[in-house]
């Protein structure tokens, strides 16, 4: 009788380990913002359609990010192409960051942070200084796809 208890405990204890192993991987790797978000920047005088898609955490805790965003109007009034690019972001706090340098090496952060089931408010911020038409941020509300 008492060998049986001991296997079974040995069993339970064994069960219990990997299950709780089993649900520790397993929510490491979600986030709400996983996915394809939708909207357009509004820049006053134009507005550009975006389009961002956050894919699964890697070992680190970042997230690539893929930036898609159609055409627009430049600063100086000049026409921007489509174009897209991948930088890698982080989620702290339940806000979504991630940033990268444009060609001019000015920092553009964009930040998302969920107001509804399949909404998030975005913040598109540029650092540096600003002409008299650009302001140091622009808000947008982007659907998830």
């Amino acid at each position: 009788m008492d060998r049986k208890a001991i296997v079974v405990a040995v069993i339970i204890a064994a069960m219990a380990i990997a299950g709780v192993a089993g649900s520790a991987n397993n929510s490491a790797g979600t986030t709400y913002f996983e996915g394809a978000w939708s909207g357009e920047w509004d820049f006053g005088r134009s507005k550009q359609d975006v389009t961002i898609t956050i894919g699964e955490r890697n070992e680190i805790g970042a997230f690539k990010t893929t930036y898609a965003y159609g055409w627009g109007k430049s600063g100086t009034g000049g026409t921007t192409p489509p174009g897209s690019f991948v930088t890698f972001g982080r989620e702290h706090d339940g806000v979504f960051t991630f940033w990268w340098k444009d060609k001019e090496g000015t920092k553009r952060t964009v930040t998302l942070q969920k107001i509804k089931e399949d909404a998030v408010k975005a913040r598109l911020e540029r650092e540096g200084p600003a002409t008299s038409y650009q302001r140091p941020y622009y808000d947008a509300i982007l659907k998830r796809k």
